[in-house]
């Protein structure tokens, strides 16, 4: 065995000792400081502290869950897109480390210095110093292909940590000996962390292959009807008058439009007002003739559906790969559809209009694009693509398509019509605070960031920006026969310059999230799903990280302009050619739209 073999667990056991040592003597003086943490407690009161204690709440974020995580999620997932899954570990070792050492000393409890009462004996953020910034360096090394040198692990993990400890010292936060009893708890975490990884590390890659059952028995769809269950229980669990918010603004609104009323000025028992085409509210009149119980369960069924058909239209690849429940349960466990499945929205009705007609290219041309613009005008954002990429015919279905619906609404809603084109579709405060992290649109994030007026102004200047691009992306895309990336770049524009994109407006997202399926971009498509899985919004506003709360906006602000880069490989997909036994992407040119 080598001296260095010999050393590491000679170290580990030293600091186990130590940290045991520590904590015995801390506990049998009941939590009492001991002299040596009085004594720098003093010396540290009697500093002039001044500036230093903004420069010591700056450092002490090194220690922060909303600092490390960020970073060492971003080269994870950056290193996995390059190597295998398992590159995710370091994240999983991060969480597992912070709670262990909770778990550890939570019930010795003691003192606080200065101002706080209580505080628990270690210091957990200097315990997640260490063993964070030691894990993110590994993972640098690893991403750029070079073996992780514990020397230089070891130096940056224990520098930072004695720099987050000094600043919990330094602040009143914790006292001496909890901030060593921290670093020494890092040290041994971070120990076991790097052992265990290099262990993984010489395992053979996994070669795990999907058992068959799961694509083609009926048994398979057990696991999205599972999926459904939880929020469907949950709905069923509230009152009728308080299900499905949003599906309440429709079905009141047509009950306003059948009885000949100002759709405008109707409002739910929420306050929530209609602020969809008056089309939109001709088409919800029927369901108003309905009791509300019965149009409920039939809008949540209608829901449901709309998902199992959307899975072959829009995201054939996905399902090629792992058939058609998976590819289901993928979709309803995305925050966008469980907000409809809550709230009843009416997005992915609109997603697999827009799919039927521009990716399967079923029926009437510009048909399933007119209604849902009718419905909407998000999906406008089409228009231009098919003016530049001179698709005259389906360009002129679809005017023919949103003019004919909209003149409809417009004349059989007439005390609506002007209140409509002249207020309230150009008043954004009937949508509520747009500045709120569930605003996803480029806009919302401007507006979170900046002053309300310097954010407009700069929101229009992008917009049109974004537009541009976007439109010329997806004009390169059709123009090299693929015709799944140019609808993904839109969709991924419609969120962006949307002036509203709430999070279940995200659901456009499953569009471009094909189109990198085609291209064989199956990390990225992983990833992303990932992204829309997990509530970000919610997420990073609870942790006070702006990055982490616009990340899913971001994402289709990104696949504006990468997205014909990372699919033009092999990226051609035609929804026309039948399934082939092999997860390869059809090379057959679409056929004209002209």
């Amino acid at each position: 065995m080598s001296r260095s073999q010999l050393l590491r667990p000679a170290a580990v056991g030293l600091a186990i000792a130590w940290a045991a040592g520590l904590t015995a003597v801390v506990a049998a003086r009941n939590g009492a400081p001991l002299d040596a943490d009085i004594a720098v407690r003093d010396l540290v009161a009697a500093q002039d502290r001044g500036d230093g204690v903004r420069v010591a709440l700056a450092l002490t974020q090194l220690g922060a869950g909303p600092v490390l995580y960020p970073v060492l999620l971003v080269l994870c997932v950056v290193t996995a897109v390059r190597r295998s899954a398992r590159e995710i570990l370091p994240v999983l070792a991060l969480a597992a480390g912070q709670v262990l050492e909770l778990v550890l000393f939570a019930t010795l409890r003691r003192p606080g210095p200065e101002y706080i009462l209580e505080v628990t004996f270690s210091s957990g953020r200097s315990a997640a110093a260490v063993l964070g910034w030691g894990l993110v360096v590994r993972q640098g090394y690893r991403l750029l292909s070079r073996s992780p040198k514990p020397g230089v692990i070891w130096a940056t993990a224990l520098a930072v940590g004695a720099v987050v400890a000094g600043t919990r010292v330094y602040l009143g936060m914790h006292w001496l000996s909890d901030a060593v009893a921290g670093l020494i708890a890092g040290s041994v975490l971070l120990a076991t962390a790097l052992a265990a990884l290099s262990s993984v590390d010489r395992l053979p890659a996994p070669t795990w292959r999907m058992p068959a059952w799961l694509k083609a028995s009926p048994w398979a769809w057990t696991i999205p009807a599972a999926a459904a269950a939880l929020p469907i229980g949950l709905l069923l669990a509230s009152p009728p008058d308080q299900r499905l918010k949003d599906f309440l603004v429709y079905h009141g609104a047509g009950a306003e439009a059948g009885n000949g009323m100002n759709l405008y000025d109707f409002r739910t028992v929420f306050d929530m007002p209609f602020t969809y085409p008056p089309f939109a509210a001709l088409v919800m009149e029927p369901l108003s003739r309905m009791p509300l119980g019965l149009a409920q369960a039939l809008w949540t069924l209608a829901t449901l559906a709309a998902v199992v058909a959307l899975a072959p239209v829009a995201l054939r690849p996905v399902v090629d790969r792992i058939g058609m429940p998976l590819t289901v349960t993928a979709i309803l466990l995305t925050s966008p559809v469980r907000s409809h499945l809550r709230f009843g929205q009416v997005g992915v009705f609109l997603v697999l209009l827009v799919a039927l007609d521009l990716v399967q290219r079923k029926g009437f041309k510009g048909w399933g694009l007119g209604l849902a613009i009718a419905v909407k005008l998000t999906p406008a954002v089409y228009l231009p693509w098919l003016f530049v990429s001179r698709k005259g015919k389906r360009l002129g279905g679809t005017l023919a398509w949103v003019v004919g619906s909209t003149v409809l609404g417009l004349v059989l809603l007439w005390p609506s019509a002007g209140d409509y084109m002249f207020r309230a579709s150009r008043d954004t405060t009937r949508f509520g605070a747009n500045d709120i992290p569930g605003n996803q649109s480029v806009r919302g994030m401007l507006l979170r960031a900046l002053d309300p007026h310097t954010a407009e102004t700069a929101w229009l200047v992008l917009a049109v920006l974004l537009v541009a691009v976007g439109t010329y992306q997806a004009w390169r895309c059709e123009r090299a026969g693929n015709r799944l990336a140019a609808v993904g770049v839109l969709a991924a524009l419609s969120v962006a310059v949307s002036p509203i994109s709430w999070v279940h407006h995200l659901v456009w997202l499953v569009l471009p999230i094909s189109a990198l399926a085609a291209a064989h971009r199956w990390k990225l498509v992983a990833a992303w799903f990932a992204v829309l899985v997990v509530s970000f919004p919610s997420l990073g506003h609870g942790l006070g990280w702006g990055l982490l709360t616009n990340v899913q906006g971001l994402t289709a602000v990104a696949a504006v302009f990468l997205l014909p880069y990372l699919t033009r490989a092999d990226g051609r997909y035609d929804a026309s050619c039948s399934p082939r036994p092999e997860p390869r992407p059809c090379t057959t040119r679409p056929a004209s739209d002209s």
